[in-house]
């Protein structure tokens, strides 16, 4: 092989190396430039739903801790009162309104953040809203769980994740029983839930109202960097499997994201 030869070789290695350093600098920066997308997701996402988290839990404090009591007091002064007779059916129907607007008031603070998520934790709260998921529809839930330590704000969106899907379950699913279990394996906490509904087609039903629901699950499960897994299969029932990463020490600054 002549100099020339040897030349151009070498000038095919040199412009072959410098093609590689800028396809290899091309794909680092698409690299970093997603992940710097994602980051900024995850944040955009975090301030989102904490923002709308704070927001529920102060509208069902004010619900819980003042309205509700000015509303008792109420109805104990009208019943105080010296009245006549005929003026006691119309204090009945006065109670009974007050009564009503009570327990309307309470649910719609349960709804909103139950006072026990934050003072008794995610298996207290969870507990509570399938008896009065059971009260009022015909849908049987199992709930089985290991005390799992978890952040407040894993407790809240995992709440949140479960609710979707009971009231997915009440309301779509034609489902007579829903088994829900919270387990540990190694790093991960494990939600997994199971009906005996009629299944959905998921490109039908993602293109539907009711594909918000999905879409609340996956975000809920994306701001704690989980997975969700899920299969459903015409009259055959739907099973969702969740895996969040179990909050250490690095994490403890999440506990405050909701209060």
């Amino acid at each position: 092989m002549d100099a020339k030869e040897t030349s151009f070789y070498i000038a095919i290695l040199i412009v072959c190396a410098v093609i590689g350093v800028f396809i290899a600098y091309f794909i680092i920066s698409i690299i970093s430039q997603q992940r710097r997308v994602v980051k900024l997701y995850r944040e955009n996402l975090l301030t989102e739903i904490t923002t709308l988290e704070k927001e529920r839990s102060r509208i069902a404090a004010d619900l819980h801790d003042e309205l509700g009591p000015i509303l008792s007091a109420v109805k104990l002064r009208i019943n105080s009162l010296d009245i006549s007779e005929e003026d006691q059916d119309e204090i009945d129907k006065t109670n009974t309104q007050i009564d009503n607007l009570i327990k309307r008031m309470r649910e719609i603070s349960f709804d909103l953040m139950p006072v026990s998520l934050t003072r008794k934790g995610f298996a207290v709260a969870l507990k509570k809203f399938i008896d009065y998921v059971g009260e009022s529809s015909n849908l049987k839930i199992n709930f089985k769980y290991t005390d799992i330590k978890i952040t407040q704000a894993q407790s809240i969106n995992l709440y949140r994740i479960v609710q979707e899907i009971i009231h997915n379950t009440v309301k779509h699913a034609q489902a007579t029983q829903l088994d829900i279990e919270l387990k540990a394996e190694k790093n991960m906490i494990i939600l997994s839930t199971n009906d005996n509904g009629k299944g959905f087609d998921y490109d039908v039903t993602s293109k539907q109202a009711s594909g918000l629901g999905l879409q609340n699950l996956l975000r809920r499960t994306e701001m704690l960097n989980g997975k969700m897994y899920f299969d459903s299969k015409k009259e055959k029932g739907t099973i969702y499997s969740f895996e969040i990463p179990i909050a250490y020490d690095e994490n403890k600054a999440n506990q405050n994201n909701f209060s």
